[in-house]
């Protein structure tokens, strides 16, 4: 039996510790409120303006510390003038002073970083329309800029840890509007949960008595979640609150498996959006143009290189200059990979089904040095100019390769994820050693788990650090 208040709102239990049968004396709906809601909007709404004025503060702060330091006030000041305004425009895109972000330190950090990042920007772009660039990269400037940042990550590690002990004012507040069903959610993380058959609520829409009281019970809520089991009544309730104005969402466990990420619309008919490209159309046309870029500025001294070791190749044994196989590519399309031919040709195993091991005889004289020396891979720079390849990325595999006598998708369930961006001419796994043949499963296991890291965290930075730690792993003891 439901233990209940007296009034209108004997209904509503809070906290969500009660258990079914032993309930203890729940609140009223008014002292919930109040409680829990009015005094926690005003504290979060003084945090937000304070970290505001602490941000202005720090930023003029810098520009008056560096006024002071600087022997010429020309340069830096009149650029920090300009980043203040600019500073303020990107934190407010880039939702610094949300609740969430303010919340944890490495999202704060980061935001407020990436914002001065943004306003410096804004500011030297200002600096070269105004043709007063000749005033920004003095030391002044970077002196101003290094006194800002030190100053924005101390106070928002400050406020993050003094929101963290006051995690209770912070928490968004949820409450889960339901039939019996909410008693099932009860160890969800939520404020209150209302169960409407105990209310005998109904959705009327002609008793602007029930209306008040219903709007009453959701007041100061950030999430108003609805579950029902039967269709017609999660209808009925979801078409009610949208009239009065309040924001509502549907629970659906069923789906919970999939993990929606958004909703669209064919026509007039909603879908979910269960999957997503990991990185978006600007995210790759920056990719792309970074790796043909770099092909342009390789080819002068790339190209003579593939043509000598060609030469030597043809004198070294008989048969053809470059290895074709073809592998797995983005999306798992197939695509034929080159390579210079390091095998002798009636050795050569087309599918991959045989690795290569350490003093495999089908390896000639020629071939052990550029396999050693990574130079074997050279050939796929064409691969990169044509798309099908970046310099960054998972190593595409052959068909046939193995590990432990299982195939790698065998082995490892997540192996077609690592196929959801272009394969690269080095990656995230061979740069921390995870190359050579996969005689054991963990060797196929620890490679995947590096390519699925590459793809959650990729950046253009993230490439640029792994082609400069490949070239201390050219030569490595697995490479034969």
């Amino acid at each position: 039996m439901i233990q209940t208040t007296p009034g209108p709102w004997r209904c509503i239990l809070t906290n969500t510790q009660a258990s079914i049968g032993s309930l203890p004396p729940v609140r009223t709906t008014s002292q919930f409120r109040a409680e829990r809601f009015s005094d926690r909007n005003v504290f979060l709404f003084l945090v937000c303006s304070l970290v505001l004025i602490g941000d202005l503060c720090m930023i003029i702060s810098a520009v008056i510390v560096t006024e002071f330091y600087a022997s010429s006030l020309e340069g830096s000041p009149r650029l920090a003038y300009v980043v203040l305004p600019a500073y303020l425009l990107a934190a407010w895109r880039l939702g610094v002073y949300r609740r969430t972000v303010l919340r944890t330190v490495p999202a704060s950090i980061g935001s407020a970083l990436l914002s001065l990042a943004a306003a410096l920007g804004l500011s030297l772009l200002a600096s070269y329309a105004f043709h007063a660039a000749d005033s920004v990269w003095r030391g002044e400037t970077l002196f101003f800029l290094g006194l800002a940042a030190v100053g924005l990550v101390s106070l928002r590690s400050g406020v993050a840890a003094g929101l963290h002990h006051r995690e209770e004012e912070t928490t968004p507040r949820v409450v889960l509007l339901g039939d019996d069903s909410v008693r099932s959610n009860c160890d969800r993380s939520v404020t209150a949960t209302i169960d409407v058959r105990a209310c005998n609520w109904r959705p009327l829409e002609s008793d602007p008595n029930f209306l008040n009281d219903l709007s009453r019970s959701f007041a100061g809520a950030d999430r108003v979640v609805l579950s029902f089991r039967a269709l017609d009544e999660r209808r009925g309730w979801a078409r009610l609150l949208a009239q009065i104005g309040i924001e509502t969402e549907l629970l659906e466990p069923d789906l919970a498996d999939l993990k929606p990420l958004a909703l669209r619309y064919l026509d007039s008919t909603p879908t979910l959006v269960v999957s997503t490209v990991p990185l978006t159309v600007g995210k790759r046309a920056l990719k792309r143009g970074f790796d043909l870029s770099l092909v342009l500025l390789a080819a002068p001294v790339v190209v003579p290189l593939v043509g000598v070791l060609a030469v030597l190749i043809r004198l070294d044994s008989s048969g053809p200059v470059f290895f074709v196989q073809r592998r797995i590519g983005t999306n798992n399309r197939y695509f034929n990979c080159i390579k210079f031919r390091t095998m002798r040709t009636d050795l050569t195993d087309a599918a991959g089904n045989r690795l290569t091991a350490r003093n495999d005889p089908r390896v000639t004289r020629l071939g052990h040095f550029l396999r050693h020396t990574s130079l074997d891979e050279l050939p796929q720079l064409w691969n990169v100019a044509k798309g099908e390849m970046s310099l960054v990325g998972p190593r595409p595999h052959a068909l046939g390769a193995t590990a432990e006598g299982a195939l790698y998708w065998e082995a490892v369930p997540a192996y077609w994820q690592r196929h959801t961006v272009t394969p690269g001419l080095t990656g995230l796994a061979q740069v921390r050693g995870f190359r050579g043949p996969t005689e054991r499963r963990c060797d196929i296991e620890n490679r995947v788990a590096s390519d699925l890291e590459y793809i959650r965290t990729w950046s253009l930075w993230l490439d640029v650090k792994i082609i400069f730690k490949t070239f201390s792993v050219l030569i490595h003891s697995n490479a034969f």
